[in-house]
């Protein structure tokens, strides 16, 4: 049992030291949160690779990507639709994406960043 307990912890800490030191990161909620029709998003997938591990906010290395999101199904529907975003990621910088419906009922949503921040506590 020891040793896949710290397995475990080499490979969070191995996950840890992967975050390249201008990284930026993207937030999943919202940044106004008084923008009508705009929901929290959830960051599952970056360039095809998995980030269901990672926590909100999700790390990303700058450069040019696709993310793929998912949003909260609205009432009567089960099912989460993603949608894909291509996103030229500056360094040092927080992305607030959000889904955003034409209304709140409505099942069709598009990927839209609501916020760009620059982050001051990772870069100088």
């Amino acid at each position: 049992m020891r040793p896949v307990i710290g397995i475990a912890i080499a490979c969070l800490l191995a996950g840890c030291a992967t975050v390249p030191e201008n990284a930026s990161y993207l937030h999943g909620n919202r940044y106004h949160a008084a923008k009508l029709y705009t929901y929290p998003t959830r960051v599952t997938h970056i360039d095809g690779r998995s980030t269901m591990l990672n926590e909100n906010p999700v790390p990303i290395e700058p450069g040019m990507h696709v993310i793929t999101l998912e949003s909260a199904p609205v009432p009567g529907f089960r099912q989460p639709e993603s949608r894909e975003i291509r996103l030229l990621v500056e360094p040092c910088k927080r992305y607030y994406l959000v889904a955003e419906r034409d209304h709140r009922l409505e099942r069709d949503w598009r990927p839209v960043v609501d916020y760009v921040q620059q982050d001051r506590t990772t870069c100088s």
